[in-house]
């Protein structure tokens, strides 16, 4: 028995040993990639200060077009100006896109403060400023994205022309129950991605659809920049204040007369009932001059229906002349 435990404690130790060795490897090996592919990136990085750190801007589109477009993105996404690309050429030749990735996103630095949302509006409105823009622009959100984006029209209205949110967040309907489940599922990633681990399980259960009909090289930048964006202390914070955000966005809302539209990939609305009478109709009135455009599919709705999705948006901007 004693010979028996003694060999079972050193295969333990062993195989231990092998494990400590195969993540280091691992993330030796991510952190080389993602350096060179942040070096690859290095001449599209355009930092713009917010203050104490400073985001990545990238100005895609006619700099003299009729309307200027501010983009933000979902959680985590940090390539928003290569990913939503397929959806805004249709737009892109009459209008001027500002891509601004939040703290810790993309090619932005990261931060340790507090990513209230607050924080995160005056942060876009900060680089703006920098830029030497002046509004009212089109603000334009795709999930949590939209529910900043309607933070700031509620906020600040004079400076907005237009909001379109693409399967944007609904903060009536955000609750401690989906933030516990949201944390949970980041501590994940964030371990996955320190030990080099989380290309792989984006690739194999996040984006295993979307990475279909891009390029390899594409792909990388896709995965490794999502990886370097989960690991952020800035996007953690976000995750964590998910749900105070949500109740602040909330009770800023006040109708007002900006027009507005949400396309909805969710089927929701059109398939329940008690959710469109609990959720979409409350939060359509506190917004005000807002109108639901169905547009069913993944919440990736500007990648997987690209097309359909562009041509919606430049309808609504067509009704803005």
């Amino acid at each position: 028995m004693k010979k028996f435990l003694k060999y079972t404690r050193r295969f333990f130790i062993v195989s231990l040993c092998l494990i400590i060795v195969l993540l280091v490897t691992t993330s030796i090996v991510y952190r080389v990639k993602l350096h060179k592919i942040m070096n690859t990136l290095e001449p599209c990085r355009c930092l713009v200060s917010a203050g104490e750190y400073e985001l990545n801007v990238a100005r895609i589109g006619n700099r003299d077009g009729k309307h200027k477009i501010v983009c933000c993105s979902g959680l985590n996404d940090g390539t928003m100006n290569i990913s939503w690309r397929n959806m805004t050429k249709y737009i892109e030749k009459d209008n001027e896109l500002l891509f601004i990735d939040r703290a810790g996103y993309g090619l932005s630095e990261d931060t340790k403060e507090d990513r209230t949302v607050d924080q995160i509006v005056e942060d876009y409105r900060t680089v703006l400023k920098n830029l030497g823009e002046e509004g009212p622009y089109i603000l334009m959100g795709h999930s949590i994205g939209g529910m900043y984006t309607s933070y700031w029209q509620s906020k600040y209205p004079e400076e907005v022309e237009g909001l379109i949110i693409m399967d944007g967040t609904l903060c009536n309907l955000v609750d401690e129950e989906e933030k516990t489940a949201a944390v949970k599922q980041w501590r994940f990633l964030s371990i996955a991605e320190k030990v080099g681990l989380e290309p792989l399980v984006m690739k194999k259960l996040y984006y295993k659809n979307l990475l279909d009909n891009v390029s390899d090289r594409e792909a990388d930048f896709h995965l490794y920049l999502f990886s370097k964006t989960t690991g952020s202390h800035a996007t953690i914070s976000e995750v964590n204040l998910v749900y105070d955000n949500a109740q602040a966005v909330w009770n800023s809302l006040k109708p007002n007369d900006v027009p507005k539209i949400f396309i909805d990939a969710s089927y929701q609305v059109a398939n329940n009932s008690d959710f469109e009478k609990d959720y979409w109709i409350p939060y359509a009135e506190k917004m005000g001059n807002c109108d639901i455009v169905p547009l069913y599919g993944s919440h990736s709705i500007y990648f997987e229906k690209s097309k359909e999705c562009g041509n919606i948006v430049k309808n609504f901007i067509a009704e803005l002349d």
